[in-house]
């Protein structure tokens, strides 16, 4: 009951700001473009240059669930800028709700919608055999990587416009998802130590469950240090 209550008034604050209420329907928009594209831009460039797109068109789904997590992501950062700005924060941690139960529910906000996004985005845009484990495991990785994009712009921004730029340095994490397609071996391997990188990995082997732990495994390290450098910054 309490944790719908902070939903509600996380859905209040972000429909104060124009921008942030954007950015809470901007993955629908931009699944709704994509689909489009799919019936009916690649079959008009197939026919007029003969360009067959069918063999990246996952690298298309990897895309869209990245950034998506990534739009969300930045509604995560910007409400704790905000938060942290109007000593909210600090206020909160002398509820019942107390830092964990804080944190645990900004993080849970918006990777609540990434994992509902990241559903919606595998069916409607139905480009990948994907059954519906691999499909919870992607929507997992996109819900984990919205934490991990709040928290990183949480620690390294001081204030919403500075937020904003480094919001866009961290698009560039999503090119990891797409380096096994320069096939140099070191690239590769440097990816494998990004979030990115796995979301891809899964849609073309989504049944390598070695690839699931690995994945697991490097989302979960880059949560737990950065929530850990969250805790040393607020004691």
């Amino acid at each position: 009951m309490i944790q719908l209550i902070h939903f509600k008034n996380d859905i209040k604050q972000i429909m104060r700001d124009p921008i942030m209420a954007i950015l809470l329907v901007a993955p629908l928009f931009l699944i709704v473009l994509f689909k489009l594209m799919i019936l009916f831009l690649i079959p008009f460039i197939d026919s007029q240059i003969g360009f067959n797109a069918t063999p990246y068109l996952q690298y298309v789904l990897s895309f869209i669930l990245l950034v998506n997590s990534g739009i969300l992501g930045i509604v995560t950062g910007f409400m704790m800028l905000d938060e942290r700005d109007g000593n909210i924060a600090e206020l909160m941690s002398i509820t019942p709700l107390g830092r964990s139960g804080y944190l645990i529910n900004r993080l849970s906000f918006a990777s609540v919608l990434a994992f509902i996004y990241g559903i919606i985005s595998c069916y409607v845009l139905n480009i990948a055999e994907l059954q519906l484990h691999a499909i919870l495991f992607l929507s997992l990785l996109s819900a984990l990587y919205t934490a991990i994009i709040g928290l990183l712009i949480y620690s390294g921004a001081g204030d919403k416009v500075k937020g904003l730029t480094f919001a866009k340095g961290l698009n560039s994490l999503v090119l990891f998802a797409f380096t096994d397609l320069l096939s140099l071996e070191w690239l590769t391997v440097l990816s494998w130590f990004f979030p990115p990188y796995w979301v891809t990995a899964i849609i073309k082997s989504p049944d390598s469950y070695l690839q699931y732990g690995v994945a697991i495994f490097v989302n979960v390290c880059w949560l737990v240090i950065l929530i850990v450098r969250y805790w040393r910054k607020k004691s």
